[in-house]
């Protein structure tokens, strides 16, 4: 249930014992799973160093050395050196990047067919990613990335991989993930390529890719990052923030399309540079289909007050990102899609799509502007209307909550209107 009806899960224990409950799931640790969004805030908030990471499923997969998997200290120490690629003007040139991308996508569409837009966003996010992380110029190195991400996502087991510890073991009975180990030892092998690269480009120094920015960071004592830390932060930038910002904006696709209203509006908000219209509607498909349905967790380094119980230390908390997305008393009417309800501020700790605190996704504004650059391309050039009568059901692939089907659409011609400017690329304001 876990995995394969996630809401209907939620919404029974829920119903049956609270806002907070104990999980026993699969291979993950035992844990308690929350709404309360006081328990959220406090745990979102205060000493940092009193609340490890709940991410040791993700060892293998990811490496130790990626920001994902460090003790407290070291994470904020990490943290502070890899934020600048991820603001203000960064961000926007990025964002420059994907129009560009979008654009020549479109041309290839045609008025009457049907599209699986979760295919053509997986194209575009690893795009930005070959240039705007790795900095890959080398054609031969971006086909050669380009086939073993293709292979990797058409591996059944890659999700798999991420829940079950038997199904990390590189070596063991189960070869379920042989075929994933050994596309990963490859993806290994060309990140160290382009690590090595970069280090002895002459132009390292007006590089603006992010990891040229990586390899130019130094430390308050001057260290830079080792071969090891920067192949482990590549899989995790890679990790999430190709499959992640895809899903949702397959999400986008589907949700305008059984819409009408609101795609109607959308587009005008395109063509009249509404900023904070888009931007409402971007947060809103992120609430009402948040790609990863938890808003993070925490290995508590303490005892935690919850509900008038004391959580015992070493717990892992898990904050259940859809449960209050999808709370009526939180967001009224939580299944219509209504990207107003975002021109005011969210609720307070009531968004978690990039969870919180210090833990929080240091790409969210990159992803949010993807999301609201690829959805306002769209509207420009065409209507999208349903394949099918209902929004496709929520699947999961790997940690996603995907859309069966892929984010099927069918394309009509835009109402009038086309060719007037989009707005600028500008980055989101912080949640």
């Amino acid at each position: 249930m876990w995995s394969y009806r996630y809401r209907e899960f939620v919404e029974w224990a829920h119903g049956r014992y609270g806002s907070s409950f104990t999980a026993r799931i699969g291979g993950l640790p035992v844990s308690v799973v929350t709404t309360d969004r006081d328990a959220i805030r406090r745990l979102l908030t205060g000493d940092p160093l009193v609340k490890r990471h709940a991410n040791d499923l993700l060892r293998e997969a990811l490496g130790d050395r990626s920001l994902l998997l460090l003790e407290p200290g070291e994470h904020l120490q990490r943290r502070k050196l890899l934020t600048p690629p991820f603001h203000g003007e960064r961000v926007r040139e990025y964002a420059q990047l994907m129009e560009q991308l979008i654009e020549r996508e479109l041309d290839d569409w045609q008025e009457g067919s049907s599209v699986k837009v979760m295919k053509v966003a997986q194209r575009l996010t690893l795009d930005v990613i070959l240039s705007a992380v790795l900095g890959v110029a080398d054609p031969g190195l971006r086909d050669r990335l380009r086939a073993v991400f293709d292979a990797m996502l058409a591996i059944p087991a890659t999700g798999i991989v991420f829940y079950f510890p038997a199904l990390q073991r590189r070596h063991g009975p189960n070869r379920l993930s042989e075929v994933y180990w050994r596309k990963r030892d490859q993806l290994d092998g060309m990140l160290d390529e382009q690590i090595a690269a970069t280090r002895a480009d002459p132009q390292l120094e007006e590089r603006t890719d992010i990891l040229a920015m990586m390899v130019r960071a130094r430390d308050e004592d001057g260290a830079a990052l080792s071969d090891t830390d920067l192949r482990h932060e590549l899989n995790t930038l890679i990790s999430a923030g190709h499959e992640t910002t895809a899903t949702a904006i397959a999400w986008g696709a589907e949700l305008l399309a059984h819409n009408a209203d609101v795609q109607s509006r959308a587009r005008e908000a395109c063509r009249e540079r509404d900023q904070p219209y888009l931007d409402a509607l971007v947060k809103e498909v992120l609430r009402i289909r948040a790609p990863v349905a938890v808003g993070g967790a925490r290995h508590m380094l303490e005892p935690f007050e919850l509900g008038g119980r004391t959580i015992p230390r070493d717990t892992v908390i898990i904050m259940d990102a859809w449960g209050v997305h999808l709370d009526p008393a939180v967001y009224p009417e939580p299944d219509r899609f209504k990207p107003e309800r975002f021109l005011e501020p969210a609720p307070e700790y009531a968004f978690l799509p990039f969870g919180g605190g210090a833990h929080r996704c240091l790409g969210a504004a990159l992803a949010q502007l993807e999301i609201r650059v690829v959805l306002g391309a769209m509207l420009d050039r065409f209507e999208l209307r349903p394949v099918a009568p209902r929004l496709a059901r929520v699947v999961r692939r790997g940690i996603m909550m995907a859309p069966r089907g892929g984010g099927n659409v069918m394309l009509a011609p835009a109402s009038a209107g086309r060719g007037q400017p989009r707005l600028e690329p500008v980055a989101p304001a912080p949640v």
